[in-house]
């Protein structure tokens, strides 16, 4: 007992002492000419968080002294892949997966649009057997890129494209080049898991912004979000997964987006602004010949705003282990994009040297000789999936399943806030051989997966078991 009273006294002393050099230190930066004790403040945090990770390391008994003192050595679960894998060992003939976001058709595999593999087959194997031309991509894909995103002609801004290893490296490198150590990602609450794990990698801390409120789009939380991190670190670096989000299946719209660059010129008063645009499934809109029609809002940013476009060969090209995308860098200032650009393809370089030769001569090939034929295959998939989404949703609505609003997309979900209950439901959902994705937030159910005849009477299954769980 005595011993504790020491040990307890000791610990006081310290505490007290470390009370007192906090404010010894606040104080002395309040007195500088800049006044900018927010800055000082974080970089003190920053340091007491380095110094506790490195503490935690060295008192591990498991300390791996090959790796730096920031690796994160505990067992990586991907959520989509792994329950993926358990859905295709259940051998139960009625098993759901609808886990993944790869589309497929009626007969139960992999949708391919014909035209492009054809081209790809045409290809000679000399050139899928060689390295790019360019680090950043063969020219002749790059501006071909830009041309599909720039459809409806309505981008006048400075620009350059790099290809990337699909949509995750376009959205990686750029991560990785905007935001130092400690300083803060902001992301939407509910999505896609791997940019905090990009952001992690990098030792980028993360913050979420609400999505919805009241069943519609709301931009409260971002903007409160957005002004936040600002005065922290005089830059903001957001992703906006639009059109099509994932999980939700909610789009944006033209005029939520011109909402949004009206109030980041305002902010970029403060500082710097850079948009994360992930558009990887944006061919997949309803409207998909209009689907960039918002963009062009994007020529009335500030100079001090950049935008960053993020997109995928694996859903447009139905390409997904090809692992193909681009990065296209939009700015006011012509000298701006050229210094990213620049900073990028050093990333690019030290990360995966170049990308697929051969599918970005197949691009290039279908976009210039077999257009329409595309076109028309992807519209049939599109129409499919909207049957899909407009039975599942009628379902749902007819037994009272909530859903996240859906727009348009791979994917719609149910909305569960509880993080026990979430648990619970999603284990429970596995007991009856149906096999999901558990987001924060929500259960994910890959629409772009299943079979119409798969789909009828999903719902009330889905619903059945919540209900159980929820009573439970």
């Amino acid at each position: 007992m005595k011993k504790d009273k020491q040990f307890n006294a000791q610990l006081d002393s310290i505490d007290k002492n470390l009370r007192d050099l906090f404010w010894q230190r606040m104080n002395l930066i309040s007195g500088q000419e800049d006044g900018n004790w927010n800055k000082y403040y974080n970089q003190f945090k920053n340091e007491l968080e380095d110094l506790s990770q490195q503490y935690k390391r060295a008192s591990s008994k498991e300390t791996n002294l090959f790796l730096n003192d920031f690796n994160d050595t505990s067992t990586f679960v991907d959520s989509a892949f792994t329950v993926s894998q358990k859905a295709k060992c259940d051998q139960n003939p009625n098993t759901i997966n609808a886990t993944l976001g790869t589309l497929y058709g009626e007969d139960g595999r992999i949708a391919v649009i014909k035209p492009i593999y054809d081209s790809f087959n045409r290809i000679d194997d000399q050139r899928k057997a060689s390295y790019a031309e360019r680090i950043n991509g063969n020219a002749p894909f790059t501006s071909a890129v830009f041309n599909w995103i720039n459809r409806l002609e309505n981008i006048s801004l400075a620009h350059d494209v790099i290809a990337t290893t699909g949509g995750t490296g376009a959205i990686n490198i750029s991560i990785k080049n905007c935001l130092k150590e400690h300083e803060t990602l902001l992301i939407p609450q509910i999505a896609w898991g791997s940019y905090a794990v990009m952001a992690s990698q990098q030792r980028i801390n993360v913050e979420t912004y609400g999505l919805i409120k009241d069943n519609k789009i709301d931009l409260t939380s971002l903007k409160e979000k957005c002004h936040r991190i600002m005065a922290q670190q005089q830059k903001v670096v957001i992703v906006i997964n639009d059109p099509c989000h994932n999980p939700t299946g909610i789009s944006y719209g033209k005029d939520n987006w011109e909402a949004l660059i009206a109030f980041f010129n305002e902010l970029s008063k403060e500082g710097q602004v850079v948009i994360i645009n992930d558009i990887a499934y944006f061919d997949y809109a309803i409207d998909c010949n209009n689907a960039t029609e918002y963009m062009n809002c994007f020529n009335n940013i500030s100079r001090n705003i950049l935008i960053l476009v993020a997109f995928s060969c694996s859903k447009s090209f139905t390409a997904y282990g090809m692992r193909l995308g681009a990065i296209i860098i939009l700015a006011q200032d012509n000298r701006i994009v050229t210094e990213v650009s620049n900073s990028f393809l050093r990333s690019a370089r030290a990360n995966w040297s170049n990308v697929n030769n051969g599918f970005m001569d197949c691009f290039v090939d279908v976009m210039e000789n077999h257009k329409e034929e595309y076109l028309q295959e992807k519209q049939e998939l599109i129409s499919l999936l909207k049957k899909r989404a407009d039975l599942f949703i009628k379902q749902a609505n007819d037994c009272q399943l909530p859903l996240y609003p859906y727009s348009e997309g791979f994917f719609i979900t149910i909305p569960i806030q509880d993080e026990e209950l979430l648990s619970k439901y999603h284990q429970a959902l596995m007991n009856q051989h149906i096999y999901t994705v558990k987001f924060n937030g929500g259960i994910r159910i890959a629409i772009c997966s299943l079979s119409l005849k798969k789909i009828d009477g999903l719902p009330n299954k889905l619903k059945e078991v919540l209900t159980q769980v929820e009573a439970a």
